[in-house]
């Protein structure tokens, strides 16, 4: 199963914090977990207005960086979220685990 991941409950899996239980830290172990773009956006907003600590490349190191075009990575995150099959000539977009149909 895989699973898309709340900026929240991402920061908490980072931080090893107590509200993320047991059972929901075995169910992220054992699934393919999904960080969208947009949550990476809102920790670097949250941080630069001082309402989170945690550095945004801290947290945008646990997904891969393969493309660095922030709509190409919404793109492929919306691609691989509804399971769609991805249209692009992008040479970056092979990187990543999405259908794509190059063209």
């Amino acid at each position: 199963m895989r699973l898309l991941l709340d900026t929240q409950v991402m920061l908490w899996w980072l931080l090893n914090d107590p509200r993320l239980g047991p059972e929901n830290r075995e169910l992220m172990a054992a699934s393919a977990c999904v960080v969208s773009v947009a949550s990476i956006w809102e920790v670097s907003i949250n941080h630069r207005l001082g309402k989170l600590s945690l550095a945004p490349a801290a947290f945008r190191d646990q997904s891969p960086l393969v493309h660095h075009d922030p709509f190409g990575r919404l793109l492929i995150a919306q691609a691989r979220v509804e399971g769609l099959m991805a249209v692009s000539s992008d040479g970056h977009w092979p990187g990543y685990d999405v259908t794509l149909h190059r063209v």
